[in-house]
């Protein structure tokens, strides 16, 4: 689980897959409805218009695969690892989960893996949904009804069904895997000090509408309702998310609902915190 290659199953990996799904959440109406934390249709990223910027088939089934190959080395381990970057991935499937390492003989272990394997599932799922009866496997598939759309029997998404089947299966390449690599440090990001914050909102919502957050740091997307960050209602009407934050930071910021893809905001004024030095914190808020 290297995050320095980006391994499937590192916490930073973890991380950005979560984010690259919830930023199709509510932008593609075939994804409208879908619970928070269940699998929904992906594409190449949420601005992409080429033929109007649809879901892909490779890009479904590569969300399924990374949680497969993840799991295949959590298991080869005999543990998983939640740290403060990817704790918001595993809260999805348990809100009350903690920083920490976990082994096999757990049932944190046992549960986790289990909720990710049908997180999985869930994806290959959305792709059998919209695959046409015959089998073939176009290009991308509408954001509205989820009919096939652009090249048909296009190669690379028939090659992507096949991997995706393999790494469900347990299997791997010959060629897979990074072991005891390293990265120039022109190529290493920031290793500017963060803390791990969560955000709580009691939020009351009607069937199919969501609560998202944004705010004044890039984190928090920087007041953006294009790839705003998706809470979970796990806990509904408490709706949470965990989110990495730069330390000792005055932070503002709201949250919003969408709605068959209307944004709603809060009322002002902003809500505003400064982040720690270190640790966690935790924010309780309502919505106003």
């Amino acid at each position: 689980c290297d995050d320095t290659t980006f391994q499937p199953c590192s916490d930073k990996a973890l991380s950005n897959l979560k984010t690259y799904v919830d930023s199709f959440r509510y932008i593609y109406a075939i994804n409208f409805g879908i619970t928070a934390n269940a699998a929904v249709a992906t594409g190449r990223y949420p601005e992409d218009v080429y033929q109007g910027g649809n879901p892909w088939y490779l890009t479904t089934f590569a969300v399924a695969e990374q949680l497969y190959d993840a799991l295949i080395v959590w298991n080869k381990q005999g543990s998983l690892t939640i740290t403060s970057s990817s704790l918001g991935f595993f809260q999805q499937f348990d809100t009350s989960l903690t920083i920490g390492t976990y082994t096999t003989s757990t049932s944190t272990f046992t549960s986790l893996t289990t909720a990710i394997k049908n997180f999985a599932d869930g994806f290959i799922a959305i792709a059998a949904q919209y695959t046409p009866s015959t089998g073939a496997l176009s290009e991308q598939y509408s954001r509205s009804n989820g009919t096939s759309l652009s090249a048909i029997d296009l190669t690379w998404s028939y090659a992507s069904a096949l991997t995706v089947f393999a790494a469900r299966a347990g299997q791997t390449s010959a060629s897979w895997g990074a072991q005891g690599l390293s990265v120039s440090n022109s190529c290493l990001t920031s290793n500017a000090p963060t803390v791990s914050v969560e955000f709580n909102v009691n939020a009351t919502t009607r069937r199919g509408e969501n609560v998202y957050l944004t705010g004044s740091v890039s984190a928090l997307t920087d007041w953006g309702t294009s790839n705003p960050i998706l809470l979970s209602s796990a806990n509904y009407p408490t709706w949470s998310t965990t989110v990495n934050l730069p330390a000792n930071t005055g932070i503002q910021y709201k949250y919003i609902r969408i709605y068959n893809g209307q944004v709603t905001w809060e009322s002002d004024p902003n809500n505003a915190f400064t982040t720690g030095t270190s640790g966690a914190q935790t924010l309780n808020d309502v919505w106003h």
